[in-house]
């Protein structure tokens, strides 16, 4: 590894306070102090500035370009490239040239928190992070990442005359190639109930402003390998063109919005190729039922290639989502549904699966027994060494029955059949409180014959004994409740349990449940 020092023998204090400079001369005068307490005068400390940076320069100029361009591309703040190296190596005009000198550089789109409530002038905030943000994407001939952190609760994106006019031109103009994009993404904010909604920066946007989004990672398609989209579908046809374009994409997390807001899909993905891409993750608070054909283009894009795909929350079970896993046959890694185990019969290479349990009002019953079905008729999973059960949680507790209940339980017996080289299993959520542990958890465990490594997100401690029975164990963790006035009784239980199997690395812990 490259040691390397900017700085005279007393190492990074050469500029004093350079991240959090408050603007109080005090730390100057007391950082030029002498030994006995008195303070040099202005002469003398421009002086030793000087010296300094003659010094750092002398230095940094020893090393050849090649050195250089190593240590610089370390750096992640783009201001300390842009106004810091300048002051100590003579080269930086030159060197700064090269995309390998902001090979680390990351530059953050805040926007102006601006609220119009009449009283304009002290409300334009972020101005000089606007200007810097600029100042970079015109400087800089390559960036490793450019995120949009605009905020939702300000009138929008560009509402303010000096954002919009500043950051509209450094965009348009940046020639910077920039590997990893990331798009506004809604907040989520907490709604009744405990459920919440998504608050989204592009729901105002006009347009034209979402076409320069766009334009940004067109002139960016052949550089970037990571993209987080956010709600950009709203972008359409520029948008979906540049997509289909990044041949290099390695990378791609999608929100699906409102279909209403997706303008009608016209196929410009179809035929297209991602073939670099391993990871994609599908997200949507919203009925997605509308998809169905662009979902089509997007797995053709990328069947081939992806090994990691993770659905979250209404993709997780959305049936025009899981139709098109199945066509996926090179994936490794796979979270999605309970009724997503469907797709796995051709899933041959998968060696990791996360399965999420849904407590809703649409009949589980029906959609547990269809999977179980088309389990199995599938073969054994032979490369599946991994598997996490997510029971969710249930606020709804009447709308999971027994027959649910039953419909699971076959489910899981069924799954233990066809993968039985699981070495890892890790169950969360209620999971446990909604299936019978002696008889459905205890034995899906016992049934997996290479079973090493098991986690359960909660149980009650008079489980214990029964979880000594399950053999082939070489680690165990999770949290084992008790009720009040129960302490001493889990502990023992412990106890008795790491006595009964001394050769598993016990790592439960205790807590104490209202349940």
């Amino acid at each position: 590894m490259v040691s390397f020092s900017m700085a005279a023998p007393e190492d990074n204090d050469v500029f004093p306070n350079l991240e959090g400079d408050d603007g109080n001369d005090d730390d100057w005068e007391s950082y030029y102090s002498s030994e006995d307490g008195s303070s040099s005068s202005s002469d003398e400390v421009a002086e030793e500035d000087m010296s300094l940076q003659t010094s750092c320069s002398t230095r940094m100029d020893a090393f050849p370009d090649e050195l250089l361009l190593e240590v610089l591309g370390r750096i992640d703040d783009p201001l300390t490239l842009l106004d810091v190296v300048p002051l100590v190596c003579k080269r930086w005009h030159r060197l700064s040239r090269d995309p390998g000198a902001w090979n680390s550089a990351t530059v953050s789109i805040v926007g102006c928190s601006y609220f119009d409530d009449g009283d304009i002038g002290d409300e334009h905030e972020n101005h000089d992070k606007i200007l810097n943000a600029a100042r970079v994407l015109l400087h800089a001939p390559a960036l490793r990442r450019v995120s949009f952190g605009w905020y939702t609760n300000s009138p929008g994106p560009f509402s303010c005359p000096y954002d919009e006019e500043t950051m509209t031109s450094a965009l348009l103009r940046s020639r910077a190639e920039v590997r990893e994009i990331e798009f506004p993404q809604p907040e989520i904010l907490e709604g009744s109930g405990g459920l919440g909604y998504p608050d989204d920066p592009l729901e105002d946007m006009s347009p034209e402003d979402l076409s320069l989004l766009a334009d940004f990672l067109w002139r960016n398609r052949s550089h970037v390998r990571y993209l987080k989209l956010g709600h950009m579908l709203r972008a359409g046809t520029p948008l979906l063109c540049a997509l289909g374009q990044c041949e290099n994409l390695e990378e791609l997390h999608l929100m699906l919005p409102v279909p209403d807001y997706f303008r009608r899909y016209l196929g410009q993905l179809g035929g297209r190729r991602l073939p670099k891409l391993r990871r994609l993750t599908l997200d949507s608070w919203y009925n997605v039922d509308g998809y169905r054909a662009f979902l089509e283009d997007l797995v053709g894009c990328v069947a081939q290639s992806v090994r990691h795909i993770h659905c979250e929350e209404s993709c997780e079970s959305s049936e025009d989502v899981l139709s098109q896993l199945s066509r996926c046959v090179e994936l490794r890694s796979l979270h999605c549904g309970m009724e997503g185990v469907a797709s796995v019969r051709t899933l041959t290479k998968l060696r990791s699966l996360t399965l999420v349990i849904h407590y809703s009002d649409k009949d589980q019953q029906r959609v547990l027994s269809a999977a179980e079905r088309a389990l199995r008729a599938c073969g054994e999973l032979q490369a599946l060494q991994e598997l996490r059960l997510d029971g969710g949680y249930d606020y709804r507790r009447n709308k999971w029955s027994a027959e649910h209940g039953q419909a699971l339980a076959t489910l899981l017996a069924t799954l233990a059949t066809k993968a039985t080289n699981v070495r890892h299993l890790s169950t969360s959520g209620m999971l446990n409180r909604q299936l019978c542990w002696s008889g459905t958890m205890l034995g899906f465990f016992k049934a997996l014959p290479r079973l090493e490594s098991l986690h359960i997100g909660r149980f009650r401690f008079d489980c214990l004994p029964d979880l000594a029975e399950v053999a082939g164990l070489k680690r165990v963790s999770g949290q084992v409740t008790y009720q009040k006035g129960e302490a001493d009784f889990c502990r023992a239980t412990l106890e008795q349990f790491k006595r009964a199997r001394p050769e598993v690395d016990c790592q439960l812990t205790e807590h104490e449940s209202l349940y």
